[in-house]
Parts: C-alpha cells; sequence; structure tokens
C-alpha cells in the first residue's frame, strides 16, 4: 500500500474540515478561507478549490512540483454551531502551530467530539421557540396547545424519517399535512379560532429561513453558482410544504381558507421583545449552543425586535429597516466574537430569527397554489425586499468589521509591537483577513 505523503495528508484534512464544517452550517467564503490558510501554512501553492453545498474539490502544487487533489460529497447540512465553533477553532490552531501532517486526522475528530444536548432537550427547544413564535403571530392559549401538539409529532416524525434517509420533499410535505388537520382538528373542536397562525408558527420550524437568506448573501457576495442552487432547493422544499398544507385543506373542504391566512402581530413592544429574546434563546438550544452561550443567543434576537420595532413606525421602506437591523445584528455578533473569541456565526443565526421571512415565503406560494396573483405579486416583493435588506446589511457588517481590523492592525504596526503581539493578534477572531467571514 502507497505511504501517503505530507501534502496529501494535508489536502484530505482540508476537505475532510470543509465537509464537517459546511454540514455544521458554516458559509462557504469562511471554509474557503480555511482552507487557503492551512493549504499556504503548509507550502501548498496554486491552490484551487471548488465548492458547492453538495461537492467539494480540491487541488494544490505541492512543494516537489506536483499537483494532488481530493474530492468529496457533502451530505445534508444542518445547523451545529458548538462543533462549527470547534471546528472553526481547530482551523486557528493548525495554521498557527502547523502540527504534523499525521496529527491532523485524529486533531479533526477530537474537535469533531463536542458535548451532544440530549433529544428531550432539542425538543424542549423546539416547542419553546415555536410556542413564543405563534405569540408573536397573535396566537393564544388553544393555538399554543396545537402547536406543542404538532411540535412534539414533528420532532419525532423527522426522527423517523432520517433513519431511511426518506426524501426532504416528502417530508415537509408530510409535516405540514399533519400540521394542517391538527389545526382543522383543534379549530372545530372549539379549542382555537385562527388555524393561519397554527400553520405559520409551524411552517417556521421546517421552512429553510437561514439557507434562504444566505443564499441570497451568496449571490450578492458572488457565489452565484451556490446560491442559485440554495435558491431552487429552498423553493422547492417550500413547495412541499405547501402541498401538505394543499391536500389537507382539500380533505376538510377549505381550499378557500388558504387565501385567508393573514397574521396579524401583538403590538405591546415590552412583550414582543422578551418573547423574540425567549425565542432566539430557545432556538440557541435547537442550534446546539451551549446553556452559558443561551443568553447572548437571546440578547442577539431582543436586540433585533427592538430595532424592528422603532424602525420600521418610521422608515417606510422595508429594503432600509431591514438592512439597518441586519446591519446591527451583525456588528453585535462580531463584536461579541471578538469579546469571545468565538465565530460570530455562533451568535448571528439567533439574533436574525426575528427577521426571516419565512412566513412571508409561505404565503406567496400559498397564493400560487390559489391563482391569487395580488398575493403572489405582494408576499414575494416583501419577502424579496427583507432577503435583500438582510443579505446587504450581513455584508456590510462584514465591511466595517474588515477595515476595523485593518485599522487595528496598522496602528498596531505604527508602535512597533513585538512579533509576539502581532502573532496573538493574526490568531484571533477579530483578524485582518477575515473579510467574508462566514459568521457575518
Amino acid at each position: 500500500m502507497k505511504t501517503k505523503t505530507d501534502s496529501e495528508l494535508v489536502l484530505e484534512f482540508c476537505v475532510e474540515l470543509s465537509r464537517r464544517m459546511v454540514v455544521s452550517g458554516a458559509n462557504l467564503e469562511r471554509v474557503q478561507l480555511a482552507v487557503e490558510h492551512i493549504c499556504n501554512a503548509y507550502s501548498l501553492s496554486d491552490v484551487s478549490l471548488y465548492l458547492l453545498n453538495t461537492n467539494i474539490s480540491l487541488s494544490a502544487l505541492d512543494v516537489d512540483g506536483d499537483y494532488i487533489s481530493r474530492q468529496c460529497t457533502i451530505p445534508p447540512a444542518g445547523i451545529h454551531l458548538y462543533r462549527l465553533k470547534s471546528l472553526n477553532s481547530l482551523s486557528y490552531t493548525v495554521v498557527r502551530e502547523k502540527p504534523s501532517p499525521k496529527r491532523l486526522r485524529q486533531m479533526l475528530l477530537d474537535a469533531s467530539e463536542v458535548r451532544e444536548r440530549p433529544d428531550w432537550q432539542i425538543l424542549l427547544g423546539q416547542i419553546i421557540a415555536l410556542s413564543c413564535l405563534c405569540l408573536i403571530f397573535g396566537g393564544n392559549a388553544p393555538e399554543v396547545f396545537a402547536v406543542i401538539l404538532i411540535v412534539i409529532a414533528t420532532h419525532y416524525i423527522m426522527i423517523w424519517a432520517e433513519k431511511p434517509g426518506l426524501n426532504r420533499l416528502v417530508t415537509n410535505a408530510l409535516i405540514m399535512w399533519l400540521a394542517t388537520v391538527v389545526a382543522v382538528l383543534v379549530m372545530q373542536a372549539g379549542m382555537g379560532e385562527n388555524v393561519p397562525v397554527i400553520m405559520i408558527t409551524v411552517s417556521m420550524l421546517v421552512i429553510p429561513g437561514i439557507p434562504l437568506v444566505n443564499a441570497v448573501r451568496n449571490l450578492l457576495c458572488g457565489n452565484e453558482m451556490n446560491g442559485i442552487l440554495q435558491v431552487a432547493k429552498v423553493f422547492i422544499e417550500t413547495m412541499a410544504l405547501a402541498m401538505g398544507i394543499y391536500v389537507a385543506l382539500l380533505m376538510f373542504g377549505m381550499r378557500d381558507g388558504m387565501s385567508n391566512a393573514v397574521v396579524v402581530t401583538r403590538s405591546n413592544p415590552l412583550f414582543l421583545i422578551l418573547i423574540s429574546f425567549m425565542a432566539s434563546a430557545a432556538f440557541g438550544v435547537v442550534f446546539r449552543i451551549p446553556n452559558r452561550d443561551l443568553w447572548c443567543a437571546g440578547l442577539g434576537g431582543a436586540l433585533t425586535r427592538t430595532l424592528l420595532i422603532v424602525l420600521a413606525p418610521v422608515i417606510p421602506s422595508r429594503l432600509i429597516y431591514i438592512t439597518v437591523a441586519a446591519l446591527a445584528a451583525g456588528l453585535y455578533a462580531e463584536a461579541m466574537a471578538t469579546v469571545r473569541r468565538d465565530p460570530s456565526t455562533y451568535y448571528i443565526y439567533p439574533a436574525i430569527i426575528p427577521m426571516i421571512p419565512g412566513d412571508l415565503f409561505y404565503y406567496a406560494l400559498v397564493g400560487v397554489y390559489i391563482n391569487d396573483a395580488q398575493m403572489v405579486s405582494s408576499y414575494s416583493v416583501n419577502c424579496l425586499l427583507t432577503l435583500l435588506g438582510m443579505s446587504i446589511g450581513f455584508v456590510l457588517s462584514s465591511i466595517v468589521a474588515h477595515y476595523i481590523r485593518k485599522m487595528r492592525f496598522s496602528a498596531l504596526r505604527k508602535v512597533s509591537i513585538s512579533v509576539e503581539d502581532i502573532t496573538e493578534i493574526e490568531d484571533s477572531p477579530f483578524r485582518k483577513d477575515e473579510f467574508g467571514d462566514e459568521d457575518a
């Protein structure tokens, strides 16, 4: 058996690290930066990385002048921010210490073995998060009760569907069919009046809101192919959700009821801020953030909700006030990442929960099914403006963070700091060369 060279071991490590980071929820730009830094640290040149959400292809020129390459496929991604934090830290460690290539695989395995939350905690996080969203959307006790029942059933359906590798489209349609059936039965039993609130709330658990935001961000940042593929995937998966609802309503003879799917958000500011804090903290549990950091997740959601409450009445343009709110959320994440030495994705995902336009995207597709052109047009435009505003805000926060890093580095050079101090700055999360960090 041929012994692998050090360069081959490094390249295999980079490919596997990339795969695990993407599966854990990393943005593609951050993965690309990590690979480039590691390859440069081990004197690999002419690095070419072709990275999609489904495939990785990496090639480089080693010190002997030979080209080597590695490829792998990427399984369906989830969000595991604790593991992402560990892998992100590993990438910095490898660049800084340049351990023996033979140690890299074991280091990667060790970094991937993070403490997992028990299943009951994930379920509890989903129940709290969706109950909070139901209250935000104007639901009352009966609607919250129905949501809790559906979330419990949905949780175990998703676990069951993962074992045989059931198609996500089938799973989405099944979940929303069940959610709609339960909602209608609750209403017919006299325990609730607002079926749309129940359906929209539950759909927020399965509508790929964060991938949709990342897709638009990829389009704006030059990753057009990834952006197009992600948008298409999100659209098809959401169509399956709408199909499940449509079939269930047909069973009850309520097809026209889809046109009345209007959710009215509660207006009490303090209530909305408190509930948004709880919802983002609960989603932090779902995203596998450790308990000690959940207050940071909740604080981000409360900050975002506060800005939306303040800005929406005084700024008529949805694009502008969403952009400002997203910029603030991005800067909050950058600041927390700097202080706590974490990737800012760790904080940005929970913070954007109040802005995710899953309900708008859902309404637009409902309009397609009931042939309501006005409904499709209205909700599609608002959804697009929200996504653009969020993406622009995150890009702007990346730019601001980039120039702050650059100014800090220049200032430190002017005062002739020691080589050890420069190394410390280079290894911190507030690095001058992390523009495009996933974490924005």
